[in-house]
């Protein structure tokens, strides 16, 4: 009984696959009338596009008309008229394709062939009827099939009516019975047809081989994996003889679906991993043979991560490192073999899979090499790390040994080691050490970028300094002194990278001084902003740091008599720091060295100025022998110096007049501060030595008297200096001077009139408007007796009288 169901079964499955073997050829041959009708219409088509292009061409201006030559061929042309009024015989007419131009004088344009003229056809009738008929429904009879043959075993399981032997059978006979068919339709041209037969054969083979295991335990472990492997290896035989795409991404995923078909939850590495393996060279091989199967290496790629790092998750324990170490170098090794055979042939074939794919098994395989490196052998992850980029820098130089002309390859090696040797210098050494070899790495690959013209290595550079940047801000003490009374505030491993940083950005910039691209001097000029800006801050939170420290070690309470010492000093350091930043914008002609330097002579300035204008603590306060005076001086001799600079280099920049103009009203404003803070505070410790601490007993009327006096010295010192500003003005005929002066003797006259005409007492009133009145007298004087000077009025014998 058994045996007669397995005959009609297996003669069941022959006479349906001959009867589809069958109606495929009759739609075959019914296609191909379709398709030989489908060119005679074409060619009416044509025909009668060529009577209408003839039709054209017959022009009664011509001199002759073309009419149908004789059976012999030869028809009368304008062109085969002699001056005699003979007739030549012209050659036979050329095909409606080939017809030539009728030369410039003609007003027909030449023929165009109909093909060239058609973009992309669409499908036609019969096309689509030869699509769904050939392809599609073969497609959708295949997978019917599976489930026929699925619902039958179904059934005759339910019912036991087959053995569990012969159920495997069964299936694997019906599976080499479609293959069978399928080499048979194949080899009469039936191609589609053949291919949708080997999908079925190979599906029913790989649920047999899994039936027999997995279901009726009838063969071992171990060979229902080199059963499930021939399938596999069969399917793929099946994909190249066929050369289809389909098929092979079918055995694709039988083989990698396999290992978990055939699994029994324990865990067993060595026998998952070499089976990837060998699937994984098997698939290259394929690829590397048939160069159109591209899409197999990164669904390999992907699979084969994903099933270690699945494994790693699950079953990784520190014993199985050797066995993990060995089997992920041996996946990167075939997918990095892979890709230089890739790059020695050329393809235009998924072009980016050049780039993304080794990037891809770069990264998976650094990623699990240091998660099991970590673990337990932190001291070995930087030296494994470099030896890594040391290979992929081998593999480069390799490349360009064999063809020096190619980069096909250099992008995804040369950056590959250069983020491995970020990561192992991150790994090895940590804070400021890291942020100064980072800094070195990223001008080594802007040397490189610009000797071997490689823009990619540019950007990776840039990409270093950035990150040597978030990795300093990110540092402890980066920005602040965070080990008070332990370090050195000014000889420590902190500063020494502040300057190494700063002489990184000056030296990656260098590099591109030669360079005539625009990105490259884009770059240049940030990169020179840059160092610039690391160095200001540096030195900043130097100075800073050393108050820090000297406020740690002193008593409590005199942190606030130095904050006015410490902002002074500030000022200062950006003081001299602007000097030499200055003078060497000014002589390179660099504006992104000369504006930062100019921005922090600025910040000095108003620093000083305002802060400058009260002394503190004003106990300490000595009268033009002080530290503000000191800083005072200091600044108004740099803005002096730069003056001098931008006058002998005026020539660098058409604004530097402009700002040389500005430094002079910048630095009268600064002396005038000077005054009257050096003024304000005389009398304010004044004040302050009247009494005890609060002010408490001092006597009202000598308070009384010192405040008239300061505002009376005040008011005296402005009209003073005012007058000083204005003869300066004069005698140098300078209008800025001039107009400067005026404008503090306007500033003065409203003080004297609102503030100490209200405040004052009758006496320092007096004081004050006899002296305002005296000096603004001498000023009218002064325009008077040098107007000619002043405004270049000439007096003479032909000048008017004055007055009229």
């Amino acid at each position: 009984m058994i045996l007669l169901v397995i005959c009609v079964f297996v003669l069941l499955i022959v006479l349906v696959v001959l009867a589809l073997s069958q109606v495929s050829d009759l739609n075959k041959r019914i296609t191909a009338y379709l398709r030989e009708l489908n060119k005679i219409v074409g060619l009416e088509s044509r025909l009668e596009r060529l009577e209408r292009e003839m039709s054209g061409l017959r022009s009664p201006a011509g001199g002759a008309t073309a009419q149908p030559g004789p059976p012999g061929g030869t028809i009368p042309t304008r062109a085969g008229l002699e001056p005699g009024g003979v007739t030549s015989s012209a050659p036979p007419a050329a095909p409606p394709a080939a017809i030539p131009s009728r030369g410039p004088e003609s007003p027909v344009a030449p023929i165009t062939p109909w093909e060239t003229r058609q973009k992309k056809p669409s499908r036609s009738r019969p096309e689509w009827e030869a699509f769904i008929g050939g392809k599609l429904l073969n497609r959708i009879g295949a997978f019917a099939l599976i489930l026929g043959v699925g619902f039958f075993l179904k059934y005759a399981f339910d019912n036991n009516l087959i053995s569990e032997t012969v159920r495997v059978l069964i299936g694997a006979a019906a599976g080499f019975t479609c293959l069978a068919v399928a080499r048979r339709t194949h080899r009469r041209d039936m191609k589609i047809f053949g291919q949708g037969l080997v999908g079925s054969g190979i599906a029913i083979l790989y649920l047999s081989v899994y039936a027999s295991f997995n279901y009726y335990h009838l063969v071992p472990q171990w060979l229902a994996f080199v059963m499930m492997s021939v399938v596999t290896l069969l399917t793929f035989w099946h994909g190249i003889l066929y050369d289809s795409l389909a098929v092979g991404v079918l055995g694709w995923a039988g083989g990698f679906i396999t290992p978990f078909m055939l699994s029994t939850g324990e865990p067993n590495e060595t026998g998952l991993f070499g089976y990837i393996a060998l699937l994984d060279a098997a698939i290259l091989g394929v690829v590397f043979r048939k160069r159109s199967w591209v899409v197999l290496e990164p669904l390999t790629l992907l699979a084969t991560w994903a099933i270690y790092y699945r494994w790693h998750i699950d079953y990784y324990v520190p014993d199985k490192l050797p066995a993990a170490l060995l089997f992920i170098s041996l996946f990167w090794m075939f997918f990095h073999a892979a890709d230089a055979v890739r790059n020695l042939r050329p393809s235009n074939l998924w072009p980016g899979v050049r780039h993304l794919l080794p990037t891809v098994n770069a990264g998976m395989f650094y990623l699990m090499l240091y998660a099991i490196l970590e673990e337990g052998h932190h001291g070995w992850t930087a030296p494994v790390t470099l030896l890594v980029a040391a290979l992929y820098f081998g593999t480069e130089t390799v490349m360009r040994g064999r063809d020096p002309q190619t980069d096909t390859s250099r992008p995804q090696n040369l950056l590959t080691v250069a983020a491995l040797v970020g990561v192992a210098t991150a790994v090895q050494y940590s804070g400021y050490t890291t942020v100064m070899l980072w800094s070195l790495e990223a001008v080594i690959l802007a040397w490189c970028s610009i000797r071997w013209n490689l823009q990619y290595l540019m950007v990776a550079g840039l990409l270093f300094f950035m990150a040597t940047a978030m990795k300093f801000s990110d540092t402890p003490g980066a920005f602040h002194y965070a080990y008070l009374g332990e370090t050195d505030p000014v000889f420590n491993l902190r500063n020494l990278a502040y300057l190494v940083y700063s002489l990184a950005l000056a030296a990656g910039a260098r590099q591109f001084r030669k360079s005539a691209d625009r990105s490259a001097r884009l770059v240049r000029a940030w990169l020179e902003s840059a160092a610039a800006g690391v160095l200001f801050i540096g030195v900043t939170i130097t100075v800073n740091d050393i108050f820090s420290f000297r406020q740690s070690i002193e008593p409590t309470g005199a942190g606030h008599d130095l904050l006015f010492v410490r902002l002074m000093a500030i000022a200062c350091t950006w003081t001299v720091y602007s000097l030499p930043v200055v003078w060497f914008g000014l002589k390179s002609g660099k504006n992104t060295v000369l504006i930062p330097g100019l921005a922090a002579l600025l910040l000095a300035v108003a620093l000083v100025a305002i802060r400058g204008i009260a002394f503190s603590p004003i106990e300490s306060f000595v009268p033009f022998f002080n530290f503000r005076v000191a800083s005072f001086l200091l600044v108004l001799l740099a803005m002096v110096i730069h003056s001098t600079l931008i006058g002998s280099h005026r020539e660098v920049n058409h604004w530097l007049p402009d700002v040389r103009n500005y430094l002079g009203m910048a630095m009268g404003v600064m002396v005038f501060s000077l005054l009257t803070g050096e003024t304000r505070d005389y009398f304010g410790k004044l004040l302050e030595d009247l009494g005890g601490p609060g002010g408490a007993g001092r006597d009202p009327e000598k308070v009384t008297q010192f405040l008239n006096l300061r505002q009376l010295s005040l008011s005296g010192v402005w009209l003073l200096y005012s007058g000083v500003l204005l003869a300066a003005g004069i005698w140098k005929a300078s209008k800025g001077l001039r107009f400067f002066s005026i404008g503090l003797f306007g500033l003065t006259i409203l003080k004297i009139f609102i503030y100490d005409l209200s405040f004052l007492e009758t006496l320092y009133r007096i004081f004050s408007f006899v002296g305002l009145g005296l000096i603004l007298l001498a000023v009218s004087y002064a325009y008077q007796r040098y107007k000619h000077i002043l405004f270049g009025e000439q007096t003479g014998e032909g000048s008017p009288p004055p007055g009229g």
